[in-house]
């Protein structure tokens, strides 16, 4: 498993939190993923060197303080940050932090050392990194330097659009236990990655009690957490292998807090007697992943091709239909909620979906690339040498959402002429697939959630040679745009960036789910708020 946003297909997991000596709080049992539509699973403890799925993320959150916390607004929330300020001077080169008096679980003082390293860590691990290159981590760094106890300074080889590096660089960057781990190289800390002696200390608002690999992750409070109180005293995720397992459990009362999967929103009155709020799933989009390094599908690299699949999908009706409503279209890779980073031209297209749903253009576009309807094929085109316009679409297992989004694409490129074969398998094993350069995957639909890229740039996703650049797609034109978005102070080369990348499309983009949440009338909205990994989650449906 290696990123979170890819974990949202994954095994789901519930959180029961059970009172011990923290009697005096209250008792929630939640699932990692509330506010999130698919199942997460978790594999991994430690920071960097974890695969970052939602649900690994979430334990993370609560074992470690993030130097800086990103909101649902996606901007920096400094009362909830380890970092009490950044000073940036010399061109946009030199970033001077300054960090909070704060404390580990064993009473030790966390120093500007410490979050130093943390990138000794990024950059000792090189290629591996999961997150190599997102921020220009780690080769964009020229010098990490410790001025005292609480200040270092960040000096970039070259200048750098300050909120690009902040919300994407330095939020990887967080205090570590160097002083638990100095022992063990990289190569060990890579291999142990769910070793829980390696979390015996830690600065979050939880300690580690217990872990038992893909049954349970047992938090209690940390006693010496130097912010704020938490008001839950204990969490104990539990996993489930299907989210309709978690509804059960909340009918049941073994929940307290969980989704309302998209699938069996029809039976939401069984859950009645608990309250209820809506997000918008996190800051992400859901996309195919065309593999533009297979031979067998290299009519994928004709942008006509491409562009007749875009217009093929009728976005609202997969919202509808798959969501339940619930849901918003989209045709660029920065999300459309919140809207933070969108342009306004592509504000106007989301809110009229019905703009790209052009089957007529598809149809039209195929017949300019050479792909023909021919009689005897079951209406499904051939290019001249009669090879037949067909693919096979991968996408992970334990979601029924999934298979009925998968289902309807499947049928709407039919009307157009295109054959795609639908295949599911394990969580794993598309991970694997799509790790590897040399798999022979033609397509794989997937979600992906902008954590730490907070600012959607592109840079390690879209541009030539990025670490989570699946597909291997490649143009120089959208490598320039990335690196304008990345190095430029402004916006206007992250717009100029969604508008290339919704013409070109590196991807197919589709519609990104939202979600239910129901609750026990027991706890307030703020209490199920705290258990959300940066999602809002509001009373009413959001109106897009």
């Amino acid at each position: 498993m290696r990123r979170r946003a890819l974990a949202a297909c994954a095994l789901l997991i519930c959180a029961a939190l059970v009172e011990a000596a923290t009697a005096a709080l209250p008792t929630l049992r939640t699932t990692t993923d509330v506010g999130l539509a698919a199942p997460v699973n978790v594999n991994s403890l430690l920071p960097i060197f974890n695969n970052e799925s939602i649900g690994d993320a979430d334990v993370n959150r609560r074992l470690f303080v993030h130097l800086l916390w990103i909101g649902n607004r996606i901007t920096i929330r400094w009362h909830k940050s380890l970092a009490r300020s950044i000073t940036v001077s010399d061109h946009d080169t030199r970033f001077l932090v300054r960090i909070r008096p704060w404390r580990w679980s064993d009473g030790r003082p966390v120093t500007a050392a410490d979050v130093v390293y943390s990138f000794q860590l990024i950059r000792a691990d090189g290629l591996r990194y999961l997150n190599y290159g997102i921020g220009g981590m780690p080769d964009i760094v020229e010098r990490m330097t410790v001025l005292g106890p609480h200040r270092f300074v960040i000096v970039t080889r070259r200048p750098v659009n300050p909120v690009w590096f902040e919300l994407n660089g330095l939020s990887q960057l967080k205090p570590l236990p160097r002083f638990a781990w100095k022992s063990h190289s990289t190569a060990y800390l890579a291999a142990h990655e769910i070793d829980p002696r390696l979390v015996r200390v830690v600065d979050g608002p939880y300690r580690l009690q217990r872990f038992v690999m893909g049954r349970e992750v047992d938090l209690v409070r940390n006693s010496r957490f130097s912010g704020p109180p938490v008001t839950l005293g204990r969490l104990i995720y539990k996993m489930y292998t299907s989210s309709e397992g978690a509804f059960w459990a909340l009918r049941s009362g073994r929940l307290n807090a969980g989704n309302i999967p998209h699938a069996l929103y029809r039976a939401r009155h069984l859950l009645h007697h608990l309250r209820s709020c809506y997000t918008d799933g996190g800051f992400g989009i859901n996309y195919v992943v065309l593999n533009f390094r297979n031979p067998r599908v290299a009519f994928l690299r004709d942008l006509h091709v491409r562009r007749a699949l875009q217009y093929a999908l009728n976005q609202r009706l997969i919202i509808d239909v798959a969501y339940n409503g619930f849901g918003v279209p989209g045709f660029n890779p920065v999300p459309a909620y919140p809207p933070t980073y969108l342009s306004p031209a592509m504000r106007h297209l989301e809110r009229h979906p019905g703009l790209m749903y052009r089957p007529a253009r598809a149809r039209a576009l195929l017949r300019q690339a050479g792909w023909r309807r021919r009689p005897g094929a079951g209406g499904v085109r051939r290019n001249a040498a009669g090879q037949p316009l067909t693919f096979t679409l991968l996408f992970p297992s334990g979601s029924r959402t999934i298979v009925i989004a998968a289902d309807i694409m499947k049928e709407q490129w039919r009307a157009i002429g295109v054959d795609v074969k639908l295949r599911q398998l394990p969580f794993n094993l598309v991970l694997a697939k799509l790790d590897d350069p040399h798999a022979s995957w033609q397509a794989v639909y997937i979600p992906w959630t902008y954590e730490p890229d907070h600012y959607p740039t592109g840079d390690g996703l879209f541009n030539t040679g990025g670490g989570e650049n699946y597909g291997g797609y490649s143009n120089p034109r959208l490598d320039q745009l990335i690196r304008a978005s990345d190095f430029e102070p402004g916006r206007r080369w992250l717009y100029a960036y969604e508008h290339f990348a919704a013409r070109h499309l590196p991807v197919l983009f589709t519609p990104y789910p939202g979600s239910i949440v129901k609750y026990s009338r027991r706890f307030t909205l703020a209490q199920v708020q705290s258990t959300l990994y940066a999602v809002a989650c509001r009373r009413k449906p959001i109106a897009f």
